[in-house]
């Protein structure tokens, strides 16, 4: 019986050893793991402050675009609302560029962009829809209001844009 008391303490012992030997190994894995989880939310991190400070450096773009184009249209004796400034600064980068541009060539006369497109709405409708789209963009008209000249959604017409 002694024998047999001693093998169950040896087993036990072994057993208990290799529990410690698991365990040491579990804490090991997770110390590994734990250390990943930093580098990737410091990788995380530099990522996003590097597209952050990209996003301030295009605003900051955009801005002074805003403003030159404001300057330059005040120099040339044209004078931009206020309402457009607001209006540009909410759409997007590529359209207050292209409505201020419509501004610079407008006639002389003072017709403006959309006082053409009321005149021209005939030939307009006689299009496809998606040559309409195409026509009113290329005339510096944004999404918004291409929607409200075609009475179309805003999606249906960004839509048709990106997939041209």
């Amino acid at each position: 019986m002694a024998g047999s008391l001693i093998s169950v303490l040896f087993l036990m012992n072994v057993l208990f050893a290799f529990s410690l030997l698991l365990l040491y190994m579990r804490q090991n894995r997770l110390l590994e793991i734990e250390k990943r989880q930093k580098l990737l939310l410091e990788e995380s991190e530099q990522v996003m402050s590097a597209l952050l400070e990209e996003i301030k450096e295009e605003n900051e773009r955009l801005l002074r675009t805003l403003n030159e184009s404001r300057e330059e249209a005040i120099t040339k004796g044209k004078v931009v609302p206020e309402a457009l400034m607001e209006e540009l600064e909410h759409e997007q980068i590529g359209e207050p560029l292209n409505i201020l541009k419509n501004m610079d060539q407008a006639d002389p006369s003072g017709d403006s962009v959309a006082e053409e497109l009321k005149g021209s709405e005939s030939a307009l409708e006689s299009l496809p829809l998606r040559e309409q789209v195409d026509l009113l963009a290329s005339q510096g008209l944004s999404v918004t209001q291409i929607a409200k000249k075609l009475h179309k959604g805003k999606t249906e017409i960004e839509l048709l844009m990106k997939f041209q």
